[in-house]
């Protein structure tokens, strides 16, 4: 009777399990999270026909509750991935036919699909501290923010990176924005000026977040060369997630998107096959996705940097190593073996990025030269300030000039009579046994010190008295010593007569004698 009961409590407390989504009851797993069947089948419509259909007509924050779960299907899709819902758990084909698995494969799948859900923050966050905590908060804020552009690109086409960085501020606190999305050619071009534009807006930002920390202001200089250092990696970053979520044909639209640069796309295919094929093989969450592209910034090379900003820098990469461990332990609920297994994946994929970008750099680098009179394309002088940056140190500017255009150097033709011409290298005029003479003067040219007005230290130690025997002061003292030593003055009348006149009767003198 007690096992039925508590089967019963037990039914009934995972019958009344919400979901994640909207809250609603009863929710099962379903996509790697708790759903509930309207979600459920809102987000397998999602994926196979409107993920790229809906649209917000507000600010992208519409509340999803069981309510009004439907008013807004761009954000509910939007929450839907949030929570860990993985799109590559729908099956387009199921209806058509359903094959069964084995228990092993069940067993495998469901353990993927727990391992990589997001559930409620107050579930996994209560174990991060309070600094993480406020770190994960503020990171999303960011990349929310940065995700709305106003329509005043067009206006920036003739700025350079300093301006453009002084009128993304100017924008930012502006309370009027009319945000417009990019359009299908920009959103296809590897550096769109709006993908740009999201990138400025996301180190100044983060920047920001480390001025509040540290109390000062960073330079203009020093946001220009960590954008210009971070910026290709950070698109990189975006556009692998960008077209990871397009399915199969995501690498080929990500090759495509290269088209458009004046480069040779067969140089670099093999590798941006590489670098899309790891980011595709362990995904990261949002979460996850959020702290990396705060870990790219941090990883700018120091060189270019202030010590200030690279002290900060540094700071924050180990800030971000340790919250990004602990993200992923406790939200993919793996052991430390695991999770750092895990981490070494992510910072692996960093790393082929970092070198992906250095090799686009290059090939870019001829095209976007800086020249006296730039052509009039819109936003070059932006692109010349990513691609080449502005060289601020007088050594490495002197060093450029050295190695593409060395001085002209002609020495003088060099007219040395032939060796044996010389004397000096005959050997026979050497003397081998010859050595100088030392000089040693007989008498000095200044008189010696008077020595004899000089007293010894056995005499100005000899008290008065002492015989001047010279090995008197190595004997012992014997019990006489003292003896014919005068230790007290002559008694003297004249001296005892001028202080006491009483005594100067020579009776008083006579009679003591």
């Amino acid at each position: 009777m007690n096992e039925e009961s508590i089967e019963s409590k037990m039914h009934q407390h995972n019958y009344l399990r919400p979901c994640a989504v909207c809250g609603d009851t009863p929710a099962k797993i379903h996509y790697g999270v708790l759903a509930c069947f309207g979600c459920k089948g809102f987000f397998r419509r999602a994926v196979k026909d409107g993920r790229n259909k809906y649209v917000c007509r507000f600010e992208k924050s519409c509340e999803v509750n069981k309510s009004e779960r439907n008013a807004c299907r761009y954000c509910r899709f939007r929450k839907c991935l949030l929570v860990g819902m993985n799109p590559d758990y729908v099956r387009p084909d199921r209806e058509k036919c359903k094959k069964t698995k084995s228990l092993l494969s069940k067993k495998k799948s469901l353990t993927r699909s727990m391992s990589n859900r997001l559930q409620d923050p107050s579930d996994w966050t209560s174990f991060l501290s309070p600094t993480h905590r406020k770190m994960l908060s503020e990171l999303a804020k960011i990349d929310n923010e940065t995700q709305s552009l106003d329509k005043n690109i067009e206006g920036i086409a003739d700025f350079n990176l300093k301006a453009l960085i002084a009128d993304r501020a100017l924008a930012r606190n502006s309370t009027i924005l009319d945000n417009i999305s990019p359009s299908r050619s920009d959103a296809d071009n590897f550096l769109s000026i709006f993908q740009i534009v999201q990138v400025i807006d996301y180190v100044d930002r983060y920047l920001g977040l480390i001025e509040d920390v540290e109390g000062r202001k960073f330079s203009v200089e020093d946001k220009c060369a960590l954008i210009s250092n971070s910026m290709i990696p950070c698109l990189l970053l975006d556009s692998i997630a960008r077209h990871t979520t397009k399915g199969p044909n995501g690498l080929e639209d990500f090759k495509q998107s290269f088209n458009l640069l004046p480069l040779d796309i067969t140089q670099i295919t093999h590798k941006l096959r590489d670098v899309f094929e790891s980011f595709t093989k362990k995904p990261p969450s949002l979460v996850e996705y959020s702290i990396v592209k705060a870990y790219i910034i941090s990883t700018s090379e120091s060189t270019i940097l202030s010590n200030w900003l690279n002290q900060s820098l540094t700071q924050e990469r180990d800030n971000l190593s340790e919250l990004l461990f602990k993200v992923i332990k406790s939200s993919r609920s793996k052991t430390s073996m695991h999770s750092a297994s895990y981490m070494s994946s992510l910072i692996h994929f960093l790393n082929e990025t970092r070198n992906l970008s250095t090799t686009i750099r290059q090939y870019l680098s001829p095209s976007f030269s800086r020249i006296e009179n730039p052509p009039p394309v819109p936003f070059y002088k932006i692109l010349v300030d990513i691609i080449n940056p502005e060289v601020l140190d007088l050594l490495v500017t002197t060093r450029k000039n050295i190695q593409f255009s060395p001085p002209d150097l002609s020495p003088l033709p060099l007219s040395l009579p032939p060796p044996q011409t010389h004397h000096f290298l005959a050997h026979q005029n050497f003397d081998m046994n010859y050595s100088p003479e030392v000089y040693r003067p007989n008498n000095l040219q200044f008189p010696k010190l008077p020595l004899q007005i000089t007293k010894s230290i056995e005499e100005i130690l000899r008290p008065p008295g002492m015989l001047e025997d010279p090995n008197i002061l190595n004997k012992p003292l014997a019990r006489d010593w003292a003896d014919g030593i005068r230790l007290t003055p002559v008694f003297n009348r004249d001296i005892v007569a001028q202080f006491f006149p009483e005594f100067t009767q020579t009776n008083h003198f006579g009679g003591s004698q």
